[in-house]
């Protein structure tokens, strides 16, 4: 699979959607609170998927609530991490 160097909200959502179907996933959605996805699904599902389609590695100091706490902050995580 080819490795995509740019990043879309759009894109953000779509994979959330696949993983969890029954969320509403707008920009500043938020993810823990809303119930939609829980840390197993950030760390068992979310992450893989965002190492692999985009070529990165989550490092452990990233490991934080703040850049996965909505589509908006993963979307900016992986702004910087593909800088």
């Amino acid at each position: 699979m080819k490795k995509m160097k740019q990043v879309h909200l759009e894109d953000i959502t779509r994979l959330l959607k696949e993983i969890q179907p029954l969320g509403n996933y707008e920009k500043d959605t938020p993810l823990y609170e809303s119930g939609y996805v829980d840390s197993l699904t950030i760390f068992g599902r979310v992450l893989p998927e965002l190492e692999k389609t985009y070529g990165i590695k989550v490092e452990p100091p990233e490991l934080i609530p703040e850049n996965f706490e909505t589509p908006a902050a993963i979307l900016k995580y992986l702004e910087c991490k593909l800088s």
